[in-house]
């Protein structure tokens, strides 16, 4: 990955042509559109704004080009520009200008609740919109025989469909932007972002805003509705202080890094559940700064 950095810091061309090409590959496996982001990120971060955004316009430009040729529409390339390339750009800038991954990923927080609440407002009732969508999208699907299963599981889903694609597009952000900062560290400061992420640390003012809304959510305890889709986001956001936490742990008192592979099999198969648990360890650490209370080992 080192040298795939490297490499794309030669020159535009390469910025460019890899960032599109990574694009492309991520129709066929979606997670390499997180290394297409982490290459506008890395370019803004260490070449300067304008170059960042020269390098995401001429990207995109590429894509459109394939898309046309391949499937006569270009609007693919429109939508990875607004849902990849922009925000990333964005908080890449914002990580330029302060040097603070809470900050930076504060104002992801803050971007996924402004589509949050964009979106609910747009449609109305979230959960009628989703089930009308996976109706339509499972129709043929559900005429089959022996679909009963699949059904019951479309009658509980749409509630949650809202926060999953939140979290989707927060968790896209935040490993293109990781990426590219330890890309960054890997070229020009070593052992730079492990310093960067091992102090990330949620302020409290965020968790002020979390408390506020995990209570509102609280209040009105229906799943699917706008406080619930915002807890679960600024609870993301709050987990990543948790994991971070953990990996300073580690690192600092010598546990055994055994801790790191079970927290990250547990995020595997029991994602919801381990999140809440870090998110609660994230809000803690906001208030009470947990590694004052563990020191180096003698």
């Amino acid at each position: 990955m080192k040298a795939l950095a490297a490499y794309v810091m030669r020159g535009r061309s390469q910025a460019a042509l890899l960032s599109s090409l990574f694009a492309v590959f991520s129709m066929i496996l979606p997670p390499l559109s997180y290394i297409s982001g982490a290459i506008v990120a890395l370019i803004t971060m260490r070449r300067g704004i304008g170059e960042g955004a020269f390098i995401a316009i001429i990207a995109t430009f590429v894509l459109a080009v394939i898309a046309q040729l391949s499937t006569g529409n270009v609007a693919v390339a429109v939508v990875f520009a607004l849902m990849v390339w922009l925000p990333v750009w964005i908080l890449a800038v914002v990580l330029r200008q302060t040097v603070s991954l809470p900050l930076t990923f504060a104002v992801a927080t803050m971007m996924v609740f402004v589509v949050v609440i964009v979106f609910h407002f747009a449609v109305g009732d979230a959960i009628t919109w989703w089930r009308e969508i996976l109706d339509k999208v499972f129709a043929e699907t559900l005429e089959q025989p022996g679909m009963g299963d699949v059904g019951l599981m479309l009658e509980n889903t749409p509630q949650f469909m809202t926060a999953l694609m939140a979290t989707a597009f927060f968790i896209s952000m935040m490993l293109s932007v990781c990426l590219a900062r330890w890309w960054q560290a890997a070229l020009y400061n070593p052992g730079g972002f492990q310093e960067e992420f091992h102090a990330f640390r949620i302020n409290t003012s965020s968790a002020i805003l979390g408390a506020v809304i995990l209570v509102w959510a609280s209040v009105t305890a229906e799943v699917g509705n706008l406080a619930s889709d915002l807890a679960v986001v600024i609870s993301i956001y709050a987990s990543v202080s948790g994991i971070a936490l953990v990996h300073h742990w580690v690192t600092t008192t010598g546990a055994n890094k055994a801790w790191l592979i079970l927290m990250y099999l547990l995020l595997a198969f029991i994602a919801p559940q381990i999140l809440v648990v870090l998110a609660i360890v994230g809000f803690a650490d906001a208030w009470l700064n947990i590694r004052q209370f563990y020191g180096k080992p003698a």
